[in-house]
This record gives C-alpha cells, structure tokens and sequence, in this order.
C-alpha cells in the first residue's frame, strides 16, 4: 500500500489542532490586525520611616557629687565618684534641651536605646543598668537599686513636657515616651522633641580613663 506524504502532514496537522482546542487554546480569529498597547503611570504615597537627629552640645557638664573626702568630686565639668552626675542640657521648665529628634518620614512610633560607655583606650567600659519594678539590668550600687554599681552607668533622657525617664535607658529600643507625653511615642511627618540627658556614673570604674564617649540612637518603627 502506499501512502501519500502530504496526506500525512494533513491529518497531523488537522490532529494537532484537535488537540489544541481540546486544551482550551484559542486560535487566532482569521483576518485579525496588528496589536497596539499602551503604557500607564501610577504613583504612591511615599513610605520611607525616618529621623533626623541633631544636638547643639555634645560634652556632657554640670557635674554634681561625688567624694570630696576621697579628691573624687565632681567638678563643673568632670563625672566624679561614687555615683557622679552629668547633664546634656538641663531638665524643668527653664532647662535645656539640646538635642532635636525629628521624625522627617510617615507617621511612625519612635524609639530610642543607647551603648555601654566607652574608656578612650579601649578597656572596660561601663554598662548600662536600670531601675523600676523590672529593670532590663538592675542598677546594683545600692541596696534599693537606684544607684550605678560597679562598671556601670545610668542614662535618663528628659523633655520640657516630663521629668527624666526613671527607668532609663536600655540596649535594647524601647519606645521614647519622653518624645511626646500626649500621644506615647507616635510621631507624624514632620513632627519633632527636645530633650537632654541625665548621667549617673557608676560606684566605681574598673578603668582609669578620664575620656568616655556615649552614643544614643533613634529610630522609628511602625505604630
């Protein structure tokens, strides 16, 4: 028997397509034109969370107590010990506020931590403790945990509208309830707080530098 090729390639083609429209292809209507398209835009809100913060005093001053007994007395503008204190700025209604946290993004809660203490040649630094019911680190240089112990420091931020954060400052970002009394630590675009710092130096320092820096951190998270 013999079969023509071109009758072949018909019924496979023909089969082809029953097969095609058997998986819900559509075929190309006859006679349809070229295809044209066009391009459209949209834009969003931006949603960038964000903070600016500036200070016009960065060396801590106004230093109070101390020992006298043992020349270890504060002095204008030096941390003494046991238990020294230091301020950036200067709390209540005629105090200072040198530093101005900004919140430059969309409305956000803002947060703030700080770091341990660092001596200028790099040795043992100081860590941060805390007090209240359920301190991060309890302050240990007292028996009602208040003051500093050994090696560490307390640092309390304070605003116009709040006395001094008495729990402290943490590692750890907690919300800065000093930022804004009225509404917790929510922040919209564009809104901004001054506030200080209050430093309480430890009982004693396992290092004897006399060159310390501090830093302390904003940030925004969403409410």
């Amino acid at each position: 028997m013999r079969v023509s090729v071109t009758g072949l390639v018909a019924v496979t083609a023909a089969g082809l397509v029953a097969v095609l429209a058997g998986c819900g292809a559509t075929p190309t209507p006859p006679g349809t034109g070229k295809s044209a398209s066009v391009n459209l835009s949209l834009t969003t809100v931006p949603t960038i969370r964000s903070v600016t913060v500036t200070t016009t005093q960065r060396q801590f001053g106004s230093c109070i107590h101390g020992s006298a007994a043992d020349n270890t007395a504060s002095t204008a503008s030096h941390l003494g010990f046991p238990n020294g204190k230091c301020f950036l700025g200067l709390p209540g209604p005629g105090g200072r506020f040198p530093i101005t946290i900004t919140n430059t993004g969309i409305a956000s809660d803002i947060f703030v931590s700080a770091s341990s203490a660092n001596p200028a040649d790099d040795g043992t630094g100081w860590s941060l403790c805390n007090r209240g019911v359920k301190p991060v680190v309890p302050c240990t240089g007292d028996s009602s945990h208040l003051r500093p112990g050994i090696d560490q420091y307390l640092l309390q931020n304070f605003s116009l509208d709040q006395r001094a954060n008495y729990g402290g400052l943490s590692g750890d970002p907690t919300c800065d309830y000093v930022f804004d009394i009225s509404r917790g630590c929510l922040a919209a675009e564009g809104a901004f707080q001054t506030e200080g710092l209050e430093l309480t130096g430890p009982k004693s320092s396992s290092d004897t530098s006399t060159k310390w820096t501090v830093t302390v951190t904003w940030m925004p998270v969403p409410n």
